[in-house]
């Protein structure tokens, strides 16, 4: 009794101590970036020692990841309750409905990938470096699909809801609707010309196309 109480502190303890470096990573990581980013700062900020950060992560690329999951699916959590949130109330046989509902919805769908530029550029800088280190691909990989996975539950389940369902496999629209809204994030920062017809004309367009009413064959 008094060893699996002991083990269930060890364990709690181990928790509080990622949960704590990665708090502290994503605010280091902003300032500094990922690259230039110094272990004894996280540590520092952190309130641990060296040694307690190499006893829960490897490397700071595998804390980066943790930081991913944690910001990922804090992400897909508000996503789905803003989404919620749009869907309440509506008739989806009332005229325009799904319309404002799609655009509504691919508005919420980006602010869920990039809160803001700083975080999207973090994400930039660490696919690049998992790019180049076949050691990186796999968990990168495995973390980006949980969130799509995430994404999809969520876009099913209001696809649902207004009498719809995808016309491809949903993680599939959600890596399309993800790739497309990167390309014109990209665009509007190199021409620091947001271009706000993504959201009101082309986002809807590509919601619709990748979706049907449930009775189509």
């Amino acid at each position: 009794m008094t060893t699996d109480r002991g083990e269930r502190e060890m364990t709690r303890r181990r928790a509080e101590t990622r949960r704590r470096l990665v708090e502290a990573a994503y605010d280091v990581f902003v300032e500094t970036g990922i690259r230039d980013a110094p272990v004894e700062l996280i540590c520092d900020r952190a309130g641990f020692t060296r040694g307690a950060f190499y006893s829960n992560f490897a490397s700071k690329e595998e804390l980066f990841l943790a930081v991913y999951r944690v910001r990922m699916h804090e992400r897909a959590e508000r996503l789905g309750a803003a989404v919620d949130h749009a869907l309440a109330g509506v008739d989806p046989a009332e005229e325009g409905a799904t319309t404002r509902v799609l655009r509504e919805a691919g508005r919420l769908f980006a602010e869920s990938l990039t809160a803001d530029e700083t975080w999207y550029l973090l994400n930039v800088e660490f696919r690049a470096q998992a790019l180049r280190r076949p050691e990186l691909r796999g968990p990168t990989a495995a973390a980006e699909r949980d969130f799509h996975d995430a994404l999809a539950a969520i876009l099913l389940r209001m696809l649902d809801r207004l009498g719809m369902r995808p016309a491809v496999e949903p993680r599939n629209a959600v890596v399309t609707i993800i790739a497309l809204y990167e390309t014109v994030l990209e665009r509007s920062l190199l021409d620091q010309e947001p271009d706000d017809s993504y959201l009101t004309d082309v986002l809807p367009r590509l919601f619709a196309a990748l979706t049907t009413a449930k009775d189509t064959p």
